[in-house]
């Protein structure tokens, strides 16, 4: 299933883009989040590190060196996963999900976080809820995931 949610969200993204020219944070994020919309707590955690993301490099790290460009990009991307692996230490029960999974949730926040730097905060969250709820309604219209 993990498969066919980031691959949905892939494609909705990429239409989204092509659409109106904004994205749901990183291309695997909308199908990420929609695995999920059945633990309001886990999503709130994700976006809300992706927020503390944002504000670590853009407001903190950015004045301290010069983030630009890939730098910025892989700043997003570290402060993201030391994020998520604190959260996990810190609060376990709301990391709790397949090996496979675990992985691609330890760079949405940052992958979130370089978007919201690019588009703006809300509407980068804006995108990003709207996709993972359609992405989930397409995975159950197709394949009655979840009922």
């Amino acid at each position: 299933m993990v498969e066919s949610a980031v691959a949905v969200g892939v494609l909705l993204n990429l239409l989204l883009y092509e659409g109106v020219g904004l994205t749901a944070g990183g291309m695997v994020v909308p199908g990420y989040l929609a695995l999920f919309l059945d633990q309001p707590l886990r999503v709130a955690a994700t976006l809300l590190l992706a927020v503390v993301t944002w504000l670590v490099v853009a407001r903190g790290l950015g004045r301290m060196t010069i983030l630009f460009g890939r730098r910025r990009y892989g700043a997003m991307l570290v402060v993201g996963i030391l994020g998520t692996w604190a959260l996990a230490r810190l609060a376990p029960h709301v990391a709790v999900a397949g090996a496979d999974v675990r992985a691609i949730g330890y760079i949405v926040p940052g992958l979130l976080a370089n978007e919201m730097e690019r588009q703006g905060v809300l509407t980068t969250l804006a995108a990003t809820a709207a996709l993972a709820v359609i992405t989930r309604l397409i995975l159950l219209l197709f394949t009655g995931w979840g009922l």
